[in-house]
């Protein structure tokens, strides 16, 4: 399972320094999270389309296979969690964060954090 969110992490984020470092790196940052943290999928024809991981109430990723955005998934992983949650991202993904009902708390250059009680 871990393989499969590292392939999707790279094909959904490909511009990320993680995708740029491969799926073996994904892979061990995976494994490290799925021990101390959450890892939540959503699979659709018994494949893993979307990912959804964190430690505590931080989120650390949000991925969607590509030809699965926009199509709900990402609202179906965010609605796995509960109680408070944290989030850092870029200004690309804010709208969709708000959406799910996270609020800006504060920007640092390009980095965004929102959280949703």
């Amino acid at each position: 399972m871990i393989e499969q969110i590292a392939k999707l992490h790279v094909a959904a984020l490909p511009h990320t320094n993680s995708s740029k470092r491969g799926v073996g790196h994904l892979s061990k940052l995976y494994k490290i999270v799925e021990k101390i943290g959450y890892i939540k999928v959503v699979k659709k024809d018994k494949k893993i389309v979307g990912a959804i991981s964190g430690i505590g109430g931080v989120i650390l990723t949000l991925v969607v296979s590509p030809e699965w955005q926009r199509k709900g998934v990402g609202k179906e992983l965010v609605n796995k969690l509960i109680g408070k949650q944290w989030v850092y991202t870029e200004e690309c993904s804010k709208g969709f964060y708000e959406k799910m009902g996270f609020e800006k708390i504060l920007q640092i250059g390009k980095t965004i954090f929102l959280c949703r009680k």
